[in-house]
């Protein structure tokens, strides 16, 4: 049986979308991210062994986060969260029927061209 989490604790707001090159006001193309819709979050910590395991495997520097289940997530999107851009590394669905269902999504910091 899958663990179930209470609605409050998806307080948070992380916004999914598409990078799209924009000219700015000088004329230069500078990727940005076009929103194409929102999901509410809750922030997954990890163990210490799950450190350990996700140092192994170069896994340091991402993030948990759990959203409920939600077929529009796949890995080409980004996550904005807290005014910084995150790619997806993996996404962990639950394809179990019935309700209650959670994706726990890895993000990792996405690093700025030039």
């Amino acid at each position: 049986m899958t663990k179930r989490y209470l609605p409050s604790e998806f307080s948070k707001i992380a916004v999914f979308g598409e990078m799209k090159s924009a000219p700015n006001s000088a004329g230069i193309n500078i990727p940005k991210l076009t929103e194409l819709f929102q999901l509410h979050y809750r922030a997954v910590k990890r163990t210490q062994n799950q450190t350990y395991l996700a140092t192994q495997s170069g896994l340091a520097d991402t993030v948990i986060i759990c959203i409920r289940h939600s077929a529009r997530v796949h890995s080409k999107l980004q996550v904005a969260i807290n005014g910084l851009t995150y790619d997806i590394v993996t996404i962990a669905p639950d394809d179990t029927p019935g309700f209650g269902k959670y994706d726990f999504l890895t993000l990792r910091l996405r690093k700025k061209v030039g």
